[in-house]
């Protein structure tokens, strides 16, 4: 009896001996490394690859607008389609110069800050400076708003259509120039003949309107 109890312990010793080498040799699977003890650290998780973002779409509809002559020059893929008389921002209400791109529009949008006169055909390109149309077309050539850019009522609606037909970020809003250039501007030959839009309301009248527009 003693020999066949010593050889059941030395078997049992010697299958043992491997196996807890084996368990000591590797480490548990990474899932079970919250079971083994809270100092273990579990592997981090895959990296993940990010898409790049698309490229912008290229440039296709340039607003060049000259505060300087006062007029919009409309750059339609690459050729000049249209050149408009505007009136932009009048002493103390100066229209913002730099390079932008519109924001958003509105067909008919009503001002909060001016007695609430209509905007048709608004294009906002700079917090509340947009392109829109207006009834005073004999002050055009000149600075006359609060900061917009003012257009004949059909200039504004062709805008608005082209703008909407290359999209926001297909278009690029150019402002510069300055007022003392404007003054000089409407007393050019090349400033009266932009001038040629056709009022139709006397220009006292339009003046007592334009007050309230943008």
């Amino acid at each position: 009896m003693r020999t066949l109890a010593g050889s059941v312990a030395l078997a049992v010793l010697l299958v043992g001996r491997p196996l807890a080498a084996q368990e000591a040799a590797e480490p548990p699977a990474a899932g079970m490394m919250a079971a083994i003890g809270s100092d273990a650290v579990a592997a981090p998780p895959p990296a993940i690859a990010l898409a790049a973002p698309p490229p912008p779409p290229p440039v296709t509809l340039v607003l060049n607008t000259d505060l300087g002559a006062q007029r919009l020059t409309v750059v339609e893929n690459g050729k000049t389609r249209y050149t408009w008389a505007i009136s932009s921002g009048r002493r103390g209400f100066a229209t913002p110069t730099g390079t932008f791109q519109p924001q958003w529009a509105s067909k008919m949008w009503y001002t909060h800050q001016y007695e609430f006169a209509p905007m048709p055909n608004a294009v906002f390109f700079h917090r509340g400076t947009a392109f829109h149309g207006t009834s005073a077309v004999g002050l055009l050539g000149q600075l006359a708003s609060h900061g917009c850019v003012r257009l004949a009522p059909g200039n504004a609606a062709a805008l608005f259509k082209l703008v909407h037909k290359h999209g926001f970020a297909a278009t690029k809003v150019m402002v510069h120039g300055g007022p003392n250039l404007a003054r000089r501007a409407g007393r050019t030959q090349a400033g009266r003949a932009l001038l040629s839009e056709g009022a139709r309301v006397s220009r006292a009248s339009q003046r007592r309107r334009s007050y309230w527009e943008d």
